[in-house]
């Protein structure tokens, strides 16, 4: 479930400010070095008798990715706020495999947090899968609303009840873009492209239904299919698509604007369950300070890459998209899957309106 948190977060302290670079991939996880406050400080924290606690949180995005540097910053945070107390090992990277077994790791108690995709979570609980149908939400503004209004809070509170792991916070992943190695304006164009797409039914199910011959892969196995010719094109937000260097690897990136995305932040049950009251409630406090703060740095990012692409020359950004011809062709795919997302929960998720 989802946690809002009207109070401060004085437990986290202030956030630092300056710019994050990106580091190649790491082999170990990140963890700070830092302990906190000073011994005499805790006497009064009500910590001092709190057992220490190790977390291991993994993702499959690169060490430049937003979601690194931001989960890194979080990290820290929950480091210092804890004195000590609680440490979150980051693997990034996919040093603990793919997004199945990250997904599989937070079942057996592998993994204990992870940020991953809709699709990954629908495996556990299908009506959660509507947070990822195509043209449901205008932008990141709007999504990141619906899932923290009274329908989406409903949908994560039986996803935890169904599956075991509780959704902490949603984190804008970014809207999807259509990368080719020719230019795609219109649906009839696609016919016949070999399209990666995630591992996923639904991925695969919405371009079969725009005309493409979908391919499911990892997303590492993903530049290599695109240098070689084994895929035509892939889609995935501006992040991910500048991150693993596809801007490399194709010509145009063509503004569909078709799926904007969440990758919400997961913790086990049990990993939370087993952690001291006080060390929930700072974890919780540092998710409400640190991760929003995420979602606002992709978007920041998705605005100012946009125009180094174009301005670049590497890949033609094509804006001259029929985009309400890709809405209309999908019309009859989202009207089916109500059976699976809840008669009417499409249109009311995507009739959310941001604060």
């Amino acid at each position: 479930m989802a946690l809002v948190l009207a109070a401060s977060v004085a437990a986290c302290g202030n956030k630092t400010s300056g710019d994050s670079t990106g580091t190649e991939p790491a082999q170990e996880p990140a963890v700070s070095e830092t302990a906190g406050t000073e011994t005499g400080e805790a006497d009064s924290s009500g910590l001092e008798a709190v057992e220490p606690a190790t977390l291991k949180l993994a993702h499959i995005y690169a060490a430049e990715h937003p979601f690194t540097i931001g989960l890194d910053e979080f990290v820290e945070a929950v480091l210092e706020a804890s004195e000590g107390k609680l440490t979150i090992e980051h693997f990034s990277a996919a040093q603990l495999g793919d997004e199945p077994s990250i997904h599989e790791g937070l079942k057996n108690g592998t993994v204990d947090m992870a940020v991953m995709g809709i699709s990954e979570a629908g495996k556990d609980y299908e009506p959660v899968l509507v947070m990822d149908a195509p043209f449901i939400f205008i932008d990141a503004e709007q999504m990141l609303a619906a899932n923290e209004s009274e329908i989406g809070q409903k949908l994560w509170t039986e996803f935890e009840a169904a599956s075991g792991i509780r959704m902490m916070s949603p984190i804008y992943y970014g809207t999807r873009q259509l990368t080719t190695n020719r230019k795609v304006s219109s649906v009839a164009e696609l016919s016949g492209m070999k399209i990666r797409v995630p591992s996923q039914e639904n991925s695969v199910a919405v371009w079969q239904t725009l005309g493409a011959t979908p391919t499911p892969m990892n997303l590492s196995e993903v530049y290599l299919s695109l240098q070689t010719g084994v895929v035509d094109g892939q889609e995935n937000p501006i992040a991910t698509i500048v991150s693993s260097g596809f801007t490399e690897v194709c010509d145009y990136m063509n503004m569909t604007s078709h799926s904007v995305q969440s990758c919400p932040l997961f913790i086990s049950d049990s990993a939370y369950d087993a952690l001291d009251p006080a060390l929930r409630e700072i974890l919780e406090e540092c998710v409400a300070e640190y991760i929003p703060a995420i979602s606002q740095s992709v978007m920041e990012y998705e605005e100012s890459m946009i125009d180094e692409i174009a301005a670049g020359g590497e890949m033609e950004v094509n804006r001259d998209v029929n985009v309400e011809e890709f809405r209309d062709k999908l019309a009859d795919y989202i009207k089916e899957n109500e059976s699976v997302w809840g008669e009417g929960v499409y249109d009311a998720l995507s009739g959310v309106t941001a604060n």
